[in-house]
């Protein structure tokens, strides 16, 4: 199990079971496998961890770190040869000794996606990150590859089901955090023009398919 502490809570990223536990269990979910995705993660590393932080959409690529309280180079996981980028977030607050970065996942797919997920929040533990209120964790998910198509009219209709999702349990899923985010400006629940919005681009795409 591998986590990265605030010194009171932990992120927990558990691993998933054995392949065969996860076999005798249910099959493979076909679709779910070929859905991609992508994570950013706020945290606050050692200033001595040997980290390069990039520019702000401009990352570094992470190949390795110091190993907490060591002089050991920890090896940093990849995916499919492809590493996570280490970028600077000025919106991260640290102590003296540390420093602001964010790590940006390269595209990620499937249950490996997921178990390098996991190896790389271990490694990040591993270097001594840590994460405080100020940090985040965004994930970005390809939509063609939720709905399995890019016409524009089914992304339009999805658009439309996942905001009214969004909209009516904005609070569930806030209180899935178990902190104050929807008070962070970063979080707000949907504006009230989002509807419109929504509406007007249901008709942009209704309009393309004449």
């Amino acid at each position: 199990m591998a986590f990265i502490s605030d010194g009171h809570n932990e992120a927990v990223c558990a691993r998933q079971g054995s392949q065969s536990a996860t076999t005798t269990m249910r099959p493979q979910d076909i679709k779910a496998t070929q859905i991609r995705f992508g994570i950013e993660l706020e945290t606050a590393i050692p200033a001595a961890s040997g980290i390069t932080v990039g520019s702000y959409h401009g990352g570094s690529p992470v190949t390795g770190g110091v190993r907490l309280n060591e002089s050991t180079i920890l090896a940093a996981p990849n995916f499919n040869r492809s590493y996570w980028k280490a970028e600077r977030d000025g919106s991260i607050r640290y102590q003296t000794g540390k420093m602001a970065c964010e790590f940006v996942s390269p595209i990620l797919h499937g249950e490996d996606g997921v178990a390098k997920l996991c190896d790389f929040v271990g490694w990040m533990n591993g270097i001594g990150a840590r994460v405080n209120d100020s940090c985040g964790c965004h994930v970005t998910v390809s939509v063609d590859s939720v709905i399995g198509t890019s016409d524009a009219q089914a992304r339009a209709d999805f658009a439309r089901k996942l905001a009214h999702i969004a909209q009516w349990h904005a609070r569930a899923i806030y209180g899935q955090t178990g902190t104050g985010r929807h008070l962070n400006h970063f979080s707000h629940t949907f504006a009230a023009d989002v509807a419109t919005l929504v509406k007007q681009m249901q008709e942009a795409s209704d309009s393309r398919s004449f």
